[in-house]
């Protein structure tokens, strides 16, 4: 290795160990503030509820609500679990069961392990793409404690996929900022197979491929199209599997829409919801519209303040959450158009806010991981 390769190696290796650093912080704070939240709801169902009226997900832990799903995905498959199971797409069972050889304690600590580092690279990530993109330190923190403490963020503590499908989503526009097109055919590739929102990484990549199409060479137009391609592949190949596997087409997709409902107008279920926030629903659906008036307004802070691609990657996850009758989850969905956490940690840079909102967001994830854990949060 020459003296520029050596130096090269080292430069990389001391902005790792300098990413790592600052985004450590904020990864065992999460946790902290996770493990807090746990703690309360068993006091509360401990101390309020009789043995007829205690949630099953008290008793779960980090395996509460999907990560029970995942956990018997690792154990038995899919063909040893109910087929709603099916809705679950196999990106973090195949790493559970990977982590599962080499690891004690079967697959739950696999599963909680696979979720756990997909956070910290996710947030390592996000503070390199940050930088990338503006040079700005002060911004890559406080994007890295907003991911660690987005409202919705305890699931990347649980034995959830956002921690592995945020990591290399990330990944994936790290690489295409620098226009590494490989690298973000694979990466697009592995979040399709992870999340059926990785799909939708085909919008950002498009865009930039897009306006650098003029003077592109012929290996570059194609790997431009490979990398528009890796997410739609990575989730179609999952789905094609399941519909021939169980002889019903589609059925990964069908199965959550028996859950979630029809496809309808993510502005007519928005609007809709706003009269949710004053009637029996106020803590189902009517909890989740706070949120996303505010998620869409840090989606036009995106478009203002960023390169286009991030504010439609991360309006176009919060539209198809929307476009559902049945808005459960959708604070999770929004995390994955990670984008949104870029958006508000520019919010946060205004003078009176550098405080309220990391406070206010890990509040929130408080609230929510406490719900959760009590059975009254569908995260």
């Amino acid at each position: 290795m020459n003296t520029s390769a050596r130096h090269g190696a080292g430069s990389g290796l001391r902005r790792l160990a300098d990413d790592v650093y600052a985004t450590l912080p904020a990864w065992v704070t999460a946790r902290l503030v996770v493990a807090a939240s746990m703690l309360s709801a068993r006091l509360v169902a401990d101390g309020l509820m009789d043995d007829v009226d205690r949630p099953m997900q008290v008793g779960r832990g980090l395996m509460a609500w999907d990560g029970d799903w995942y956990r018997a995905l690792v154990d038995f498959g899919y063909d040893g679990v109910r087929l709603e199971g099916v809705r679950f797409f196999p990106g973090l069972m195949l790493l559970g069961r990977l982590f599962d050889l080499v690891l004690p304690g079967g697959s739950m600590v696999a599963l909680v392990v696979v979720a756990n580092t997909g956070a910290l690279a996710a947030g390592v990530l996000l503070r390199r793409l940050v930088l990338a993109e503006t040079a700005d330190p002060r911004l890559a923190d406080r994007a890295v404690w907003l991911l660690a403490l987005f409202p919705s963020a305890f699931v990347l503590v649980w034995g959830y996929a956002e921690g592995p499908f945020l990591a290399v989503a990330i990944g994936a526009l790290l690489a295409l900022r620098h226009g590494r097109l490989s690298w973000v055919a694979a990466l697009t590739l592995g979040a399709g197979l992870l999340r059926p929102t990785g799909v939708l990484l085909a919008l950002p990549v498009l865009v930039a491929v897009w306006r650098q199409r003029h003077g592109a060479t012929g290996r570059q137009r194609l790997g431009g199209i490979a990398a528009v391609l890796g997410g739609p592949i990575g989730a179609g190949s999952y789905v094609a599997w399941a519909s021939l596997h169980f002889d019903d087409p589609l059925i990964p997709l069908t199965v959550q829409r028996d859950l979630r409902g029809a496809p309808i107008d993510p502005f007519s279920r928005l609007y809709e919801g706003l009269g949710e926030l004053f009637g029996p629903e106020v803590v189902g659906d009517g909890l989740h519209i706070p949120f996303a008036v505010g998620f869409l307004v840090i989606g036009v802070v995106l478009l203002r303040s960023w390169p286009a691609r991030y504010g439609i990657y991360a309006l176009a996850c919060l539209a198809t959450a929307l476009a559902a009758d049945n808005l459960n989850s959708l604070e999770r969905y929004a995390l994955n158009g990670f984008p949104v956490v870029m958006g508000l940690a520019t919010v946060a840079g205004h003078r009176r806010l550098r405080v309220a909102v990391p406070v206010l967001s890990a509040g929130c994830m408080f609230a929510l991981g406490v719900l959760a854990s009590l059975g009254r949060y569908v995260p």
